[in-house]
């Protein structure tokens, strides 16, 4: 009889200690990720070997504790429009590298359920890692200013603004990855330390100067209460801020760069990123629906393997066909690769995995700004960038493990 409480004592120790491990491997795994996003953009070739490691780790993670999510069932359709994809690749190798990418996010988030009652360690190890990028920041400015070594290369928006990337090297990354800090500090803990330190994050993410952060930001009163009336209030005091420093020209080069922007990629429409949906719409209409090869359109591979595409729907590079590696934006790769009921199966896995059934509205509102996000980036097949989005959405949708009703049931916003 002793005997058999000792065991039923000893098992859930052993199974807490295996928990431990798993998400500790899976915490270690977001820091070699941005380990390997340094070395990218220092153009080290040592990056994927890096970023295969980490991959390792995130298996590892999943083996220690085989627990799925009732959306498991999408993988299949995932699966077979991926295998499709495969015989339809114009080349084998290029096949390939964008089906592991297409696996990186599916990997991710499968790996991260089954840790969820261990959240506050990965979300400690992505504050220090959003910490640490803020402190080589100001180390970068103040370097720049002395004239001493930076490490990094110098980004300048327009010959304007000096760009914060950290040490991982990626401004728009930089700039999510401390908004994600600023949701979490305000919605997943308490205290008033919380709140002040979500200020912080805020300005750091300002200074990547992202105009995907400026507009997320720009909707997240609504965030709060819709119907709250000082919502309205406050959003309206906001623009009238920003209208009265337009109007005394202190925004002049802001909005000059802004405008510029929007008249390049939204209205005149030339750009490889304004190219891209012309050719996703030509491939559905053409009746592509089960996409037309892994590796074919607008990821690196289809342009490190030369893809026929491109010429065939005669695409204009506007004379940065040398420079880009992709076409620095997500849905139409994944459309013209994937097909329409392939893309939607993606992004339901990619997306609803995991979750859980009631989401507070701070959810829906990173799942948007991170979306958003990808209509400018590649942001969805970048293992660091969407661990960051998956993480967050994991820590709203299922709260601060050991916390109050209040925050189990959906975040809650502190207050400052």
């Amino acid at each position: 009889m002793s005997a058999a409480i000792r065991m039923a004592a000893i098992a859930p120790h052993r199974r807490s200690r295996v928990a431990d491990l798993g998400a500790g491997l899976l915490a270690l795994a977001y820091v070699v990720f941005c380990v390997s996003d340094t070395l990218l953009t220092l153009d080290d070739d040592r990056s994927q070997v890096v970023k295969m490691g980490a991959f390792g780790l995130v298996f590892a993670a999943i083996l220690l504790r085989p627990r799925f999510h009732r959306l498991a069932v999408v993988a299949l359709p995932v699966a077979v429009s991926l295998c499709i994809g495969m015989l339809l690749a114009f080349n084998v190798d290029a096949g390939i590298e964008e089906l592991v990418r297409f696996l990186f996010p599916v990997a991710i988030t499968v790996a991260i359920f089954p840790y969820r009652d261990r959240l506050d360690v990965l979300v400690k190890t992505f504050i220090g890692v959003v910490v640490s990028n803020d402190l080589f920041q100001l180390y970068f400015y103040a370097s720049y200013a002395a004239g001493l070594p930076l490490f990094m290369p110098v980004r300048i928006d327009s010959g304007l603004f000096l760009r914060a990337q950290g040490w991982m090297g990626f401004f728009s990354e930089f700039s999510f990855i401390n908004f994600c800090a600023f949701l979490l500090c305000r919605w997943y803990w308490s205290g008033r330390r919380a709140a002040i330190a979500s200020w912080v994050f805020l300005f750091f993410g300002l200074l990547g100067f992202s105009f995907k952060l400026f507009a997320a930001l720009a909707f997240y009163p609504f965030v709060r209460n819709a119907r709250d009336v000082r919502t309205w209030l406050a959003a309206a005091g906001l623009a009238g801020a920003m209208l009265t420093l337009a109007a005394t020209g202190v925004l002049d080069s802001l909005l000059k760069v802004g405008m510029a922007k929007i008249l390049f990629y939204v209205v005149a429409g030339n750009s490889a990123r304004a190219e891209s949906y012309r050719v996703m719409f030509e491939s559905i209409r053409n009746g592509h629906l089960l996409g037309e090869g892994l590796g074919s359109f607008g990821g690196p591979a289809s342009v490190k393997f030369s893809s026929p595409l491109y010429q065939l729907y005669h695409f204009d590079w506007y004379g940065l066909g040398g420079l880009l590696k992709t076409t620095d934006t997500f849905y139409p790769h994944l459309f013209v690769e994937m097909g329409v009921f392939g893309a939607i199966a993606w992004l339901v896995f990619v997306l609803g995995y995991g979750q859980a059934r009631r989401k507070p509205a701070v959810w829906l509102y990173i799942v948007g700004a991170f979306c958003f996000d990808n209509i400018f980036s590649m942001a969805f097949v970048s293992p660091s960038y969407v661990f960051s989005a998956l993480l967050a959405m994991y820590a709203f949708s299922w709260g601060r493990p050991g916390a109050g009703p209040a925050y189990r049931d959906g975040a809650v916003e502190v207050r400052s």
